[in-house]
């Protein structure tokens, strides 16, 4: 994913995408519409991205894997171990 840092962008640009924390900011080349840019402020859509991330996914496939293993504890087995190690 790349990464820029806003400070870094010329002040035109950097008022247009700040305008995108109230709606999203539709880019066009030749009067079409080509990117959409939305701020992360909406929770929902920065969970969404999230959930979409590889990484993420791959954390999600990997404790489906554990369980059907068997290599999970219950809430109550993980509330019993820490509640033993506090006293």
């Amino acid at each position: 994913m790349l990464t820029l840092e806003l400070t870094n962008l010329a002040a035109p640009l950097r008022d247009a995408l700040r305008a995108a924390d109230d709606e999203p900011l539709v880019i066009t080349e030749d009067g079409l519409p080509m990117y959409v840019v939305r701020s992360l402020v909406d929770d929902d859509l920065a969970d969404e991205l999230i959930s979409l991330h590889p990484d993420f996914l791959a954390s999600i496939q990997a404790a489906r894997q554990h369980k059907a293993e068997g290599k999970v504890k219950t809430l109550a087995e993980v509330k019993a171990k820490y509640a033993e190690s506090s006293e």
